[in-house]
């Protein structure tokens, strides 16, 4: 009985063995190809890419030069140069701003006391992107502040991010 008994308690040895084996068998494999994808390209061939890229897009998210351009050289100049300048017009440019602004921090809109809680020059390219193609549109078409204002302020409410005036 007591052979029973020890070969009872080898073969859970051997199992436990057997188990960590497969355990590190399986965490090396994983690492060979860490974070790859195999994808399809546009002329039907397989390419291996990063996955988190494939899946977040980041190149899209982050890229501090496309934003400062798209931002800085693009939207901002546009708006500057477009929208009516002097002081009796301040109030008017800032409901521009202000929209724009909720865009690109995908929500944020600017508090009783002055703050955001998040800075547009930072956000997303994608969503600069959208803002950079309604401005070069609105200039292109009519330059009107008011036709500006209502695009800004419907992608806004759209988008979720708040209420029609």
């Amino acid at each position: 009985m007591e052979n029973k008994k020890n070969k009872t308690e080898k073969t859970q040895e051997q199992i436990d063995e057997e188990t960590l084996a497969e355990k590190l068998e399986l965490l090396q494999r994983t690492d060979e190809i860490k974070g790859q994808q195999l994808f399809p390209t546009a002329d039907g061939q397989l390419v291996r890419a990063p996955e988190i890229s494939i899946n977040l897009g980041v190149a899209d998210i982050d890229d501090p030069l496309k934003k400062f351009d798209i931002y800085y050289n693009n939207i901002n100049r546009i708006l500057k140069r477009a929208l009516p300048k002097g002081k009796q017009y301040k109030k008017q440019r800032d409901y521009i701003y202000e929209e724009k602004n909720v865009i690109l921090t995908r929500g944020k809109r600017i508090k009783e006391d002055g703050t955001r809680g998040a800075d547009g020059r930072m956000g997303y390219i994608v969503d600069a992107e959208e803002v950079l193609e309604m401005v070069a549109r609105w200039e292109k078409e009519s330059g009107k502040m008011v036709d500006l204002f209502n695009q800004l302020h419907t992608y806004n409410i759209d988008k979720g991010h708040g209420k029609r005036f």
